[in-house]
């Protein structure tokens, strides 16, 4: 995480963490929309603040003209777009009034909050949904019925487990959902996909 050494394209896309780095490369290589775009990781959720206010100062700010922001959207997607909101005015850049929705231009500002539909969740959210009709599914289900009736045993966040746990089945496990989308684990023409992919393709 942190500012680039310098803005090499028109197109920036700022993304929350390294996770969603690794993935939304892949998926602008797989949509042909790789080179047309720089890709920036500005951390966690509560760093997305101090980096945009730093971004606009930077020396090649002038040339960017459409920035996206992914943002996964925890417990609640209206609080998430809310965040992203302030720091967008705090920055003095355009302020979208809905998710996914294009505002201002030179720069045009769209945000993306992940999973989309109003849901709350994150990028993981997405990815499990690719695996309604995978058998594996149903193994991992078996799996985490059984962990549940451990004694203090517990399934936190069961999406982004779902994500780990499937990734664990593959001839070669990763360890990172980004890298595996490098990898070409994840069906990346999938219908799960289609919010985000319209909207890099709109950047």
């Amino acid at each position: 995480m942190g500012l680039p050494t310098g803005l090499s394209r028109h197109r920036q896309l700022l993304v929350e963490g390294n996770d969603q780095r690794n993935f939304f490369e892949a998926l602008a290589r797989h949509l042909g929309v790789a080179e047309a775009l720089q890709i920036c990781d500005f951390g966690g959720i509560d760093q997305l603040r101090g980096f945009l206010a730093a971004f606009v100062k930077m020396p090649d700010f002038g040339s960017v003209r459409s920035v996206g922001i992914v943002r996964d959207a925890e417990r609640s997607e209206d609080a998430a777009f809310r965040s992203v909101q302030s720091s967008l005015e705090n920055a003095n850049l355009a302020v979208p009034n809905a998710p996914s929705q294009p505002t201002g231009e030179n720069p045009q500002v769209t945000v993306l909050i992940l999973p989309g539909d109003g849901h709350s969740g994150m990028l993981e959210t997405v990815l499990c949904r690719t695996l309604v009709d995978d058998g594996t599914n149903r193994c991992i289900d078996d799996f985490f019925e059984c962990v549940e009736g451990l004694p203090d045993m517990t399934i936190d966040n069961p999406d982004k487990a779902r994500a780990f746990a499937y990734l664990a089945t593959r001839r070669n496990p990763h360890h990172s959902v980004g890298v595996a989308a490098k990898a070409g684990v994840w069906d990346l023409d999938h219908a799960a996909f289609e919010g985000i992919r319209d909207f890099l393709r709109g950047l």
